[in-house]
């Protein structure tokens, strides 16, 4: 058996077996357990340089471009060789952290100069300094996937907009027929709900912190009081794109985390919200479905095409929602100056990321494979005269017939009613006949106010 095969076949989570071959493989590169370890990497050599960047610092211990290129070619070089290396020390020390600095130290060992600098490796710092940061750009890198993918979708639904703008069909409010709409306008309302909320997420500030055990640069201030040590960290996150959190305990409080769960939680109900709709869309035969030749819908109808893309990314939509609000809530909660709760949960942001991805795809993939199903959705509007008695009396009132609802009312509510049906109910009316004519000559499929030009508007 294929070894690939072989390990899919025996995973727990779908993320990592049925569903592996859908999820871009950048997001399980940064999310695993490889990735958080070779972000640690990063972030102490990243430390170290910064540190031998300060005046007391470098004019004690200094450090050439030859240092330099060697320790950024361990950053940007790690590999699983040296995850697995670094795994192994945590076999021993039961320490996932300090596991990585003693990786680095060997690494220094093997350089002729970096060997006696080696105890600026992790100097002054918390394994939570090194963590948050590692967490923090790990989610910058994921959401540039994630935002990608959205924006195929944002590309698809523009499309459908423009097409479908002036396409005119009956709206559903609480599921009965309504005054009509076009779908070029209902998908509108979709796309410029989700430009709101993604906009939120792509401009949302990640911060970090690197101020020691308990957040007051204890250590710092103590061995080198005449750093500024407050503003040079500062510098040192927003090196890496972060901005500084500086009051803190031990931990980064996850604020800012938690808000961007609920970023990506908003994103995926309105999504969600989107899936169900269209759901109901195509059970109304409103859509078609585009058949795959080689493909199954049903095991015992032959005749089905089933709306398998939408059900799975509305499952996977359920699925990041629950562990984005569960996760964000326990985030911002952690006991006096550090509990470890947080550790194993934000193992899990991943897994996050994951799902919210394989929604995207699902919904990506169905909708290019949908059509309008004109010919339905013209024969329920002309059938639908009924929806006319909101005009007809919105007239009767502007022209001030006492009780014009109530007419209405009583001569359409729970009724069937066809074409002539509506034109005795104007002609009944006490109106002018240039508004009687202007009224009769209106159809269902006609009255869609602005809904064209809506479509169409930007946001």
């Amino acid at each position: 058996m294929n070894k690939n095969n072989e390990f899919t076949l025996m995973s727990i989570s779908p993320i990592d077996g049925r569903y592996s071959h859908q999820i871009d493989p950048e997001i399980k590169k940064i999310n695993s357990e490889f990735g958080l370890i070779k972000y640690r990497v990063h972030v102490e050599v990243s430390w170290f340089i910064f540190l031998l960047s300060l005046a007391p610092i470098k004019k004690k211990f200094g450090i050439d471009k030859n240092e330099k290129n060697y320790l950024i070619k361990i950053s940007k070089n790690f590999s699983l060789k040296d995850a697995l290396e670094i795994k192994e020390i945590e076999k021993k020390i039961n320490h996932d952290v300090k596991s990585v600095e003693y990786f680095l130290k060997s690494k220094f060992d093997k350089h002729k100069t970096l060997k006696n600098k080696k105890e600026l490796i992790h100097f002054c710092a918390t394994s939570e300094d090194i963590n948050n940061i590692s967490y923090a750009l790990m989610y910058i890198d994921s959401r540039k996937i994630l935002l990608k993918k959205l924006n195929e979708v944002f590309s698809i639904l523009k499309k459908y907009e423009k097409k479908y703008a002036n396409t005119a069909m009956l709206s559903r409010t609480h599921g009965q027929k309504a005054s009509p709409t076009t779908f070029g306008k209902e998908l509108k309302v979709f796309s410029s709900r989700l430009k709101k909320q993604s906009t939120f997420m792509e401009k949302r500030f990640v911060y970090a912190k690197i101020n020691g055990a308990v957040g007051n640069f204890n250590a710092h201030h103590m061995v080198l009081p005449e750093i500024k040590w407050d503003a040079e960290t500062k510098k040192f996150l927003s090196s890496l794109g972060l901005k500084q959190n500086i009051h803190t305990t031990q931990i980064e409080n996850h604020d800012w985390l938690s808000e961007a769960l609920n970023d990506i939680s908003m994103i995926s109900t309105i999504l969600l919200d989107f899936s169900k709709d269209i759901w109901i869309y195509i059970m109304l035969d409103y859509i078609k479905q585009k058949k795959i030749n080689s493909e199954v819908g049903s095991s015992t109808m032959p005749h089905k095409v089933n709306p398998i893309d939408f059900e799975n990314a509305e499952g996977n939509l359920e699925i990041t929602i629950a562990l984005s609000q569960s996760i964000s809530k326990k985030l911002m909660i952690s006991r006096l100056q550090r509990d470890l709760t947080d550790s194993t949960v934000l193992r899990n942001l991943g897994v996050i990321y994951s799902h919210f991805y394989l929604s995207l795809t699902s919904l990506i993939k169905g909708m290019n494979k949908i059509d309008l199903n004109i010919k339905k959705i013209d024969c329920d509007l002309n059938e639908s005269w009924e929806v006319l008695a909101e005009p007809i009396q919105t007239v009767m009132r502007y022209y001030n017939i006492e009780n014009s609802y109530d007419i209405l009312k009583e001569k359409t509510r729970g009724r069937t009613i066809d074409h002539d049906s509506i034109v005795e109910i104007i002609n009944e009316c006490d109106l002018d006949n240039n508004v009687k004519k202007k009224l009769l000559n209106l159809k269902p499929n006609e009255y869609i106010g602005l809904a064209k030009k809506l479509a169409l508007k930007n946001n």
